[in-house]
């Protein structure tokens, strides 16, 4: 093991969920299942839990009928151990940030943990030993993991001092200096990726498919339901992915569905030096043929 490894404070491990307020539960249910993929596991007039693997679930649909179109206000993230749990909330409240309780919903489907709120408001769980089941769901067509979110923000500096920092997110690549792709201990190219804006939001999530015939079949539903493509087929260049993007946003932020992401090795994971790539939409998909090809994003 590397001197770094040793040395270096851990951060969560990766992403397990996240929570959306929606104005129609039932329509969100019913497009998550037919469009993403996920199974329903739980559910009552006030929530629902889907899941795309073994873990509980990787989406939490609250049920908002005020609002008229969907709003994230929550990403959760396991970690690996108590030990680190503990050292995750003594950074954050070294950092002056206030250390807040899970949801009350989570509570019992974790061993501990605890919560804070980001520089934008948004709410980041963390915890030890996540619910799982002893087997995926025996649906084909499905995810296989939710990757990360990917998070447009007017608090740029601040956001980005906040995950690396404090929760100990480590840089894999920028985009001059509009964009980043933080990578966390499940050695992801990316757990998370922040945009600099001028407004916050969750601007997607992103699940890994089985391949790219599952993403191909998403992106043809997509089609067939007329449902927009925000963003049609990207070769990434960071995390080497092939995706595209489907959005209403009356169910959640956009939705990603990829085949394959960049997973780092262990050596990677501590000697990999992030690039410093100009802005350009070659440096984004490496499919665009040219410097001014900034459409269809």
């Amino acid at each position: 093991m590397t001197t770094e490894a040793t040395t270096r404070r851990r951060g969560p491990y990766g992403m397990e969920y996240a929570r959306i307020e929606v104005p129609d539960l039932a329509a969100s249910i019913e497009f998550l299942q037919y469009h993403v993929g996920l199974q329903l596991e739980q559910h009552d007039e006030e929530y629902a839990f889907l899941r795309a693997d073994i873990e509980h679930h990787s989406i939490e649909l609250v049920a908002a009928p005020h609002r008229e179109v969907s709003w994230t206000t929550a990403v959760g993230f396991s970690v690996e151990s108590d030990a680190v749990l503990d050292d995750l909330r003594e950074r954050v409240t070294d950092a002056g940030h206030e250390v807040l309780e899970l949801a009350d919903r989570v509570k019992g489907l974790v061993q501990r943990g605890f919560a804070v709120r980001d520089p934008n408001g948004l709410i980041v769980e963390l915890f030890t030993e996540f619910v799982e089941y002893a087997e995926p769901p025996l649906v084909e067509l499905r995810p296989l993991d939710l990757v990360h979110p990917f998070l447009a923000t007017d608090k740029y500096e601040e956001t980005l001092d906040f995950y690396t920092r404090v929760l100990g997110f480590l840089p894999s690549d920028y985009v001059g200096d509009v964009t980043v792709f933080l990578r966390s201990e499940d050695r992801y190219h990316h757990s998370l990726a922040l945009q600099r804006n001028k407004e916050f939001y969750v601007a997607h999530l992103c699940f890994m498919m089985k391949s790219f015939d599952h993403v191909m079949r998403g992106r043809a539903r997509a089609q067939y339901k007329q449902v927009p493509i925000a963003s049609d087929l990207v070769n990434h260049s960071a995390s080497t992915s092939i995706a595209f993007y489907l959005h209403d946003p009356k169910h959640g932020p956009r939705y990603e569905l990829c085949d394959r992401h960049r997973v780092f090795t262990p050596e990677e994971q501590e000697t990999h030096r992030a690039r410093r790539m100009a802005v350009d939409p070659r440096n984004i998909d490496v499919w665009r043929p040219a410097a001014d090809d900034w459409g269809r994003f």
